[in-house]
Parts: C-alpha cells; sequence; structure tokens
C-alpha cells in the first residue's frame, strides 16, 4: 500500500481527482452565474453595501422633505400679494362702510329739508399747517359746486367752500374765524353769531357771541344755524355750549360751543349747493 500511494499511478489518479474536483466547483459556480472571487468580494463588501444603501435611502427621505430657499421666497411672495389684497379689500370696505353711513345720513336730512339739493364730496387733502383744520374735496364746478356753498356731515354744519375748480373744491371749516353764521339756541331760541377763535396749543373754540346778561343759555345747549344772511339754511348744529362766559373789556356774553364731529377726522361730506332762501340777505 505504502509503495503504491508512493506509485505514479496514484499521483496521475489524485491528479484527475484534483482537475474533476475543481471543474465540479467550476461547473458550480457558472450555473449561480457567480464567480468564487466575486463571492469572496461580495461577503467582504456585503456590510459595506448595506450601510450605503442604508445611508442613500435616509438621505432620499431628507431630499424629499427638503424645500429650496427660492421655493420659500416664491411662497412668500405669494403670501406677500394675499396680505395686500386683503389689506386693499378692508380699505375699501372700511371707505365704503363710510359711505353708506354718510349716505344714511344724507338721507335723512333730505327727508327733513327737500329743498336741499346736493353732490357728495370725499377728502383728498388736507393743510397740516392750518389750525382750523381746512380740506380739499374731489367735487368742483362740474358738480354744482360753488364758493360760499355749506358742508355738512348729516346735520351738522362742517364748513363753507372758499375756492372752487372744475373738479375740486377747498373748505373752510366752521372752526375757521373767516366763517361766521348767524345762528340760535334751539331751547331758548336766543339769536347770536358765531366769531371764532383761537386757543393756540389747545383747541379752536366756536364763540356764539351778542349774548346779553339776562341770557338763558346754558351747558349743554345746542347751536344751531339761523338761515338769516342767505349762506346757511336754518337748523345745521354747529355744536353744543361747554360755558357761557362774559367778554372782555365789554357788557356782552358768550357761550363756548363744542362742534359735534371731529373735523380732522371726517372724510365724506355733502355740499348744499343750493336750498331755499339761499342768497337772500
Amino acid at each position: 500500500m505504502k509503495n503504491f500511494v508512493k506509485s505514479k499511478i496514484f499521483k496521475i489518479l489524485c491528479a484527475i481527482a484534483i482537475i474533476l474536483l475543481a471543474g465540479i466547483v467550476a461547473a458550480a459556480s457558472m450555473s449561480n452565474r457567480t464567480s468564487p472571487i466575486t463571492k469572496a468580494v461580495g461577503t467582504v463588501f456585503s456590510p459595506l453595501s448595506r450601510l450605503s444603501s442604508y445611508i442613500a435611502e435616509k438621505f432620499d427621505n431628507v431630499q424629499g422633505g427638503f424645500i429650496s430657499s427660492s421655493t420659500y421666497m416664491q411662497r412668500v411672495e405669494e403670501l406677500e400679494k394675499q396680505v395686500a389684497d386683503y389689506q386693499s379689500k378692508l380699505v375699501d370696505y372700511e371707505r365704503l362702510k363710510k359711505q353708506v353711513e354718510a349716505y344714511e345720513k344724507f338721507l335723512d336730512i333730505k327727508e327733513k329739508n327737500p329743498d336741499y339739493k346736493f353732490t357728495s364730496g370725499s377728502v383728498i387733502g388736507r393743510d397740516s399747517a392750518d389750525l382750523f383744520y381746512s380740506f380739499e374735496l374731489n367735487c368742483g364746478s362740474n358738480n354744482g359746486v360753488s364758493v360760499n356753498d355749506p358742508v355738512i356731515s348729516g346735520e351738522y354744519l362742517v364748513g363753507l367752500v372758499s375756492e372752487v375748480t372744475p373738479t375740486t373744491c377747498t373748505v373752510l371749516s366752521v372752526l375757521d374765524p373767516k366763517v361766521n353764521a348767524a345762528a340760535y339756541e334751539i331751547k331758548t331760541g336766543e339769536l347770536g353769531y358765531t366769531d371764532t377763535t383761537a386757543k393756540l396749543g389747545v383747541h379752536s373754540v366756536i364763540k356764539f357771541a351778542g349774548l346779553t346778561k339776562d341770557t338763558a343759555i346754558a351747558e349743554g345747549g345746542i347751536i344751531c344755524t339761523s338761515g338769516v344772511g342767505g349762506i346757511f339754511p336754518r337748523g345745521l348744529i354747529i355744536g353744543t355750549v361747554s360755558s357761557v362766559k362774559v367778554e372782555e373789556g365789554d357788557i356782552s356774553y358768550y357761550a363756548e360751543v363744542e362742534p359735534e364731529i371731529d373735523i380732522s377726522e371726517i372724510q365724506d361730506v355733502f355740499v348744499i349747493t343750493d336750498f331755499e332762501g339761499k342768497g337772500d340777505a
């Protein structure tokens, strides 16, 4: 046996066996279409492949949730446009709301005074340096407006037209010393006239002057236009009496009158272009 193992025939048989075994392994590998080297490499790098796949999957998830800065900027611009649109609509709503309120007052005074003729106007400018709050309206001679036409808000006297162009007019407020109106107090019937002065640093005061020492006018009295002079129709409310005082250096009395509305904030008014008795001295 020992001699057989050492014999040439045994060596040839071993070589044939090795060749057959290699062929079997090669055939098995070919059937799987994977070489032993590939299998070895795959075994070594398989963990790295799984790790890279995991990282790639997570990166895809992050990338899917990522929004570029340009997209955010576009969305911001869209939102800004929406906000601007809503603000514009809100401004239009507030403007229409005020106009509706003004027209409600207009209808009320029109029913009480069918002889009045009106044109509506909105404030388009103010003189910030004017202590008496003069303002400009978007109506003029093309709308029938003329100098000395009264300007009202509801039943309240706001002022008087002083200048007119075809499309605009300038209004001096009832607080202006240039605006004087014959007036009366509705409870006592006492007659007088407005003579406006300004308390610098405080506010303008309408003086209802021409009263006697026997005046019965008291705080809370309502002063209205009397219609005398043909510039203002009768019955427009000028304001409410806040106090009654003695004229300095004179024996006459006067009442201080506060306007019923804030002329500095008014936006929509009506100009009385005609009324019964207009121009009658």
